[in-house]
């Protein structure tokens, strides 16, 4: 179901249509807000364009080593789970006594 939410940006209201959870797409707009206000934080003049640019890239960047650092774990699970077979099979040859 499409729900139409009002959000605001830079002191701009904008309504979109999405079919996500309203409060899920809030949770977003306050993440680049958060991250709008720290660069402006930084005391540099940057134009609209630039600073939602630099918001853009950053959280693109944040987004990407979380998924490199899921994808180290994941590799890490399956070599653990590798060793785990390796010994299981090792002890299935070993002859009861």
């Amino acid at each position: 179901m499409s729900h139409k939410v009002d959000i605001t940006l830079l002191g701009k209201t904008f309504s979109i249509r999405t079919e996500d959870d309203p409060d899920d797409v809030k949770a977003a707009v306050t993440l680049v807000q958060n991250q709008l206000d720290e660069l402006r934080s930084m005391g540099s003049t940057l134009s609209t364009d630039r600073l939602m640019t630099l918001t853009a890239l950053n959280l693109a960047g944040e987004l990407l080593k979380k998924d490199g650092a899921q994808i180290q774990n994941m590799d890490a699970v399956l070599s653990a789970l590798d060793d785990a077979v390796l010994q299981a099979e090792g002890l299935a040859k070993v002859p009861l006594r």
